[in-house]
């Protein structure tokens, strides 16, 4: 293993244990929604090897996430985010080639984000507001509008 990688690692420990656990699952989330916006920019100029690998950042975290739900004592919830994330993990990856691909993104990203608000709620960090976030989405619709 690389010097670079023994570092990565570390890092990612010692981050693992200073942000509480629900905190990190919210800002989880918020690399989900990064990466989806990115996306949508990625694909109104075209580079679609960068878009999918912000597709394939969001999905990594969401199976992630799945991977860590404990079935047994996490009863029907656990259940529900298991489904909801094999959902959004399949809808991201159809995403990339749709003509309405940014549509798609919005669609995704609206319900990612009242999960990851829901979340925010039993912790410490604010609720993140939908409309900056369509903002984000508007400047992409009119590049794809416009190209």
């Amino acid at each position: 293993m690389s010097y670079a990688m023994n570092r990565a690692i570390g890092a990612y420990r010692q981050a693992a244990v200073a942000v509480p656990p629900l905190s990190a699952v919210v800002l989880l989330y918020d690399e989900v929604l990064n990466a989806l916006i990115l996306t949508s920019r990625h694909l109104a100029a075209r580079e679609f090897e960068q878009a999918y690998l912000r597709t394939q950042r969001a999905v990594g975290i969401l199976q992630g996430l799945r991977q860590n739900l404990n079935l047994e004592t996490g009863g029907a919830l656990a259940k529900q985010l298991l489904d909801t994330y094999t959902r959004n993990i399949s809808a991201i990856n159809a995403v990339c080639g749709k003509p309405d691909a940014t549509q798609r993104l919005v669609k995704l990203s609206t319900g990612l984000l009242e999960l990851r608000n829901a979340w925010a709620e039993m912790t410490s960090l604010s609720q993140r507001p939908l409309d900056p976030l369509l903002k984000e989405f508007e400047t992409e619709f009119s590049l794809v509008r416009n190209a």
